[in-house]
């Protein structure tokens, strides 16, 4: 009894020393809508928000996402590990959007076939300071990403590579082109998780620029994204509200 009561108290104190070792960064964004990998989520007055614990190598946090009317609602947990060129994250995302046409109402069911969560694998090398092309591999590995039969997983992947052509004291350009596809895709079937056939579903520039007003931060920016599978294009604007 005793063993296990120093056990306990060990297990106390290192669990507080790493949580009060790692710095807390919160901030809030809105949006005239959400855009994510050549879809529009959500569009209207959009908030997402995210607070996290970041240490020198893992991190971990909560994102959530909504809109004005309730249409949107969006919250998600995640973990990861940085180093100088890699970061690698865990999401499992959960969308409970009341007009969902999957399970939007049991936030804890984890059963692949009726879940209405996914978890999404995100990893992002940068090849180097003089270089600084981002290489991205991301996979729905769990959850909502189902064949016709709701029997097997489909895996829908989505690649892209980033580059910053312009980046100059606080004003910043980038460019990002994505392609998506599933790794398990059943005979017969061509869609997957971001697109209903596989293609190059994103062709985005993305633009920041950060005012300063009376001693203020205020980071602006404007997200042009264009679709050529879906055949779609969207410009997104947004202001960081607070940051810390």
């Amino acid at each position: 009894m005793i063993k296990i009561k120093k056990l306990m108290i060990i297990s106390i104190i290192i669990g507080n020393s790493w949580v009060y070792g790692q710095k807390l960064h919160s901030a809030l964004q809105l949006r005239n809508s959400h855009l994510w990998r050549g879809q529009e989520v959500s569009s209207g007055f959009i908030y997402t928000g995210d607070v996290h614990l970041d240490g020198k190598n893992f991190y971990g946090g909560f994102w959530a996402g909504g809109n004005a009317n309730g249409s949107y609602k969006e919250f998600d947990n995640y973990i990861g590990y940085k180093n100088k060129h890699l970061m690698v994250e865990l999401w499992d995302i959960y969308n409970f959007s009341p007009g969902a046409t999957y399970n939007n109402k049991e936030f804890f069911n984890y059963n692949a076939s009726e879940t209405g969560r996914f978890w999404d694998f995100r990893s992002y090398y940068t090849i180097s300071e003089k270089l600084p092309l981002v290489l991205s591999w991301n996979t729905v590995v769990f959850g909502r990403d189902r064949d016709r039969d709701n029997t097997h997983n489909k895996y829908s992947s989505f690649v892209s590579t980033e580059y910053p052509f312009y980046t100059k004291e606080n004003l910043a350009v980038r460019g990002r082109i994505g392609y998506a596809f599933a790794l398990h895709n059943p005979k017969g079937e061509k869609g997957n998780f971001f697109a209903q056939e596989a293609g190059f579903n994103e062709i985005s520039l993305i633009i920041t620029k950060t005012f300063s007003i009376a001693g203020y931060q205020l980071p602006v920016g404007i997200w042009g994204m264009f679709n050529p599978v879906g055949n779609n294009a969207y410009l997104q604007f947004s202001v960081q509200a607070y940051s810390f």
